[in-house]
């Protein structure tokens, strides 16, 4: 029977030790007594392991890859990113991996080291997928992506490349479905004309950040969530150092609904508004129909 075998290709010196470790301990879930690794204090840019191999494991070095067997497994390690050297101690071996310093590709140049970052596996996983991703575009819509207006727009732009649709679909069949979603969300974005971060916000109104946020969990403004970076609020609910006219009142009979499809409501066209939308039907004082088509929006047939 032919021996299995698995080939890696790290990122980061992290990703090397947990790959060595999940081969040594394939068969006790752990690390054999003989095998140990270090990373000096000082230095983050190595790592070194030292093994005592037994007679039924081989480990080969030759130029940057590392072939490793034990009972009919192969594994190989491949270093293109790395300085790896090897010597014998009597009957143990040394291995010294280095992040290289001389890597060939320009991108690659910038994003060393990879365990510098504060999420190293996210990190070259992504910088893995991107270098996939610009192997599957044709060169047309690679520029086609990165005429994008921001940094997430030239990834997003790139991930909803229709020829890309199959191959994403046959991984995650949800995964076409959230990138549509993404889509929606950033066509609701451009429609609102901008956004405004918590302390623009609050200097637009006078008030205090905490207040904005305060009027935020009150539902009285929309905003919209950005991670750590706090709230992004939708620039159209501000005009002349106050909210909208009306805006509060029409939130309220939206509070069943999340930012999102609230944002919705207000930018999209309506057809109980005659093809209008909420935003435009506010701003030339005409709340009530408003009113009427925010309390049914959301129901079956309702816009």
């Amino acid at each position: 029977m032919p021996a299995q075998s698995t080939r890696i290709r790290p990122k980061s010196l992290k990703e090397i030790r947990q790959a060595l470790t999940n081969w040594w301990g394939q068969s006790h879930n752990r690390l054999p007594a003989h095998v140990r690794f270090s990373q000096p204090s000082n230095s983050e840019d190595r790592l070194r392991m030292w093994s005592q191999p037994g007679p039924n494991v081989r480990l080969q070095l030759f130029k940057n890859e590392l072939s490793c067997e034990r009972a009919g497994r192969k594994f190989h390690l491949l270093l293109d990113d790395f300085d790896v050297k090897a010597k014998v101690d009597g009957r143990v071996l040394l291995f010294e991996f280095k992040v290289s310093t001389n890597l060939a590709h320009p991108l690659k140049g910038r994003l060393t080291p990879t365990q510098m970052a504060r999420h190293p596996i996210f990190f070259s996983r992504s910088i893995h997928a991107l270098e996939e991703l610009e192997k599957a575009l044709p060169k047309e819509l690679i520029d086609e992506a990165s005429a994008a207006s921001t940094d997430f727009m030239v990834i997003l732009e790139a991930l909803t490349a229709r020829s890309l649709a199959p191959e994403i679909a046959a991984n995650d069949p949800l995964a076409t479905a959230r990138l549509r979603g993404v889509e929606r969300q950033q066509s609701l974005v451009e429609k609102s004309g901008g956004m405004l971060k918590g302390e623009n916000a609050a200097k637009v109104l006078g008030i205090s950040r905490q207040a904005v946020d305060k009027r935020r969990r009150q539902n009285r403004l929309i905003g919209l969530t950005q991670g750590r970076r706090g709230y992004a609020y939708p620039i159209w609910q501000f005009e002349g150092g106050k909210t909208l006219a009306n805006l509060e009142t029409v939130l309220d009979r939206l509070r069943n609904h999340d930012p999102w499809m609230q944002l919705a409501f207000f930018v999209n066209a309506n057809d109980r508004l005659g093809g209008s939308s909420p935003l435009e039907m506010l701003r030339s004082g005409k709340a009530e129909p408003v009113l009427v088509a925010a309390a049914s929006y959301g129901e079956q047939g309702a816009a």
